[in-house]
């Protein structure tokens, strides 16, 4: 990448951050938690660890852009924008989504076009993500905030071997159609198994891949887990 020939304009970029806080502010007050959870057929429960762990892998990716920043990484920038714009629309960010959308064009275009202010086009894109993000998660926080669902499983008493096959059965179908639906099956499984003291690292493997949703891998522990049972 070129040296930035045009420094960065401090007010252009805290302008941009204010104007996607302000426009989003006006267009969160029409979402509602029933809307909010309906491609997710309602699942509060479920919603909320997925926010969850949306919000984890978003905090690192924001210090990841920073860094490459600093490092003149464009290219990588663009990375982190498209995995960001399929990971935001997948957990309903509907405002972030399209902004990574109309960013991945334009930071796509001035990449191409070699553009002399490339650097700014990057600093400005990831101060709107960072703005748009923040004020996205604070709506759907508001939101959530008065619910009394719990994050712990109902606990299960008895199963049948069929029932633990089937399961598993699940669980690898959904890891293998990329579901997120997977999340709610590891953690039934887990809960199955939780008096099987030798499997629990086999179980905390799985749940941790199925939480960063790498299906792939998490395919991986699973047959790993089935093996040892």
């Amino acid at each position: 990448m070129k040296a930035n020939k045009n420094p960065s304009n401090p007010h252009s970029v805290a302008q941009t951050a204010s104007n996607s806080a302000n426009h989003l502010g006006s267009t969160s007050a029409n979402k509602t938690l029933e809307n909010l959870l309906a491609p997710f057929a309602g699942n509060e429960l479920f919603y909320r660890r997925l926010i969850h762990i949306f919000e984890t892998n978003l905090q690192q990716q924001l210090q990841n852009l920073d860094q490459m920043m600093l490092d003149n990484n464009t290219k990588d920038i663009l990375v982190i924008i498209h995995t960001l714009k399929g990971s935001s629309g997948s957990t309903g960010l509907s405002s972030l989504h399209l902004a990574l959308v109309d960013g991945e064009k334009k930071l796509k275009q001035a990449y191409d076009e070699n553009a002399a202010n490339l650097d700014l086009v990057c600093e400005e894109l990831i101060a709107h993500v960072r703005a748009v993000a923040q004020a996205e998660l604070s709506s759907i926080h508001s939101l959530l905030l008065n619910s009394s669902i719990t994050d712990t499983p109902a606990p299960v008493d008895d199963y049948s071997s069929a029932e633990l096959t089937s399961t598993l059965a699940e669980l690898k179908q959904h890891l293998m159609d990329g579901n997120l639906n997977a999340l709610d099956v590891t953690l039934r499984l887990q809960n199955m198994l939780s008096d099987k003291v030798l499997l629990q690292q086999d179980l905390a493997s799985l749940h941790d891949t199925v939480e960063m949703l790498d299906f792939e891998q998490a395919l991986d522990a699973l047959a790993s887990l089935s093996q040892k049972l």
